[in-house]
């Protein structure tokens, strides 16, 4: 692996500074009420410097929800303390990305029309991958049926998942958003249960 250059770390570790700071800030005050002056200042840089890696303030969210799956590919690796059960380990996606301030009701909706408006669908698509990467290996161990398409059931599971978080945040709440969310990939999950589904808890 090409090792990065002492200006490329800068610029590296300059926009994820913006983009930290930006969805600190976001999440604290609000989307409106946060300008590139306050997240520039917060990230302790000029603000021409912002622009230099973001267009606009809404660029930055598609970025951070990207930044977020690179992430998350780190958290479901066995080798760094994820679990061993592939199946466990698409839960423990689902979770992760539940506790993102990106879900977050204001920020979920801001960063949904970005994404559509600014035609961005790669991050979607990296989370989907990520899912049937996932599936794939629950095949391999036969904790998932192997005669189900991976790239389909990781869509579904996808798909359940923004499901649920649009109904939570729409007040359907009997219970907690953590609790509802597991129910519901457990329903799925059975459904697409193989062999090893008894030893994969």
């Amino acid at each position: 692996m090409e090792q990065l250059s002492r200006r490329e770390r800068k610029k590296l570790e300059t926009r994820q500074r913006l983009m930290e700071t930006a969805l600190r800030l976001f999440s604290e005050r609000g989307y409106e009420a946060t300008t590139v002056k306050d997240i520039a200042t917060a990230a302790d840089v000029a603000k021409g410097t912002f622009f230099n890696y973001f267009e606009t303030k809404e660029a930055v969210l598609p970025a951070i929800a990207a930044r977020r799956v690179e992430q998350l590919e780190e958290a479901l690796r066995p080798d760094l303390g994820a679990p061993d059960s592939p199946v466990a380990r698409i839960k423990l996606a689902l979770h992760l990305i539940a506790e993102s301030r990106l879900c977050q009701k204001q920020l979920a909706e801001r960063l949904f029309a970005a994404m559509m408006r600014r035609q961005e669908i790669d991050v979607g698509h990296a989370l989907r991958d990520l899912l049937a990467g996932q599936v794939r290996q629950a095949q391999a161990a036969g904790e998932i049926r192997s005669d189900l398409e991976a790239t389909y059931l990781a869509g579904l599971i996808h798909a359940l998942f923004f499901q649920r978080l649009v109904m939570w945040h729409r007040g359907d709440r009997p219970v907690p958003f953590r609790e509802s969310l597991e129910t519901s990939v457990d329903l799925l999950m059975d459904g697409a249960a193989g062999p090893n589904w008894p030893r994969a808890w």
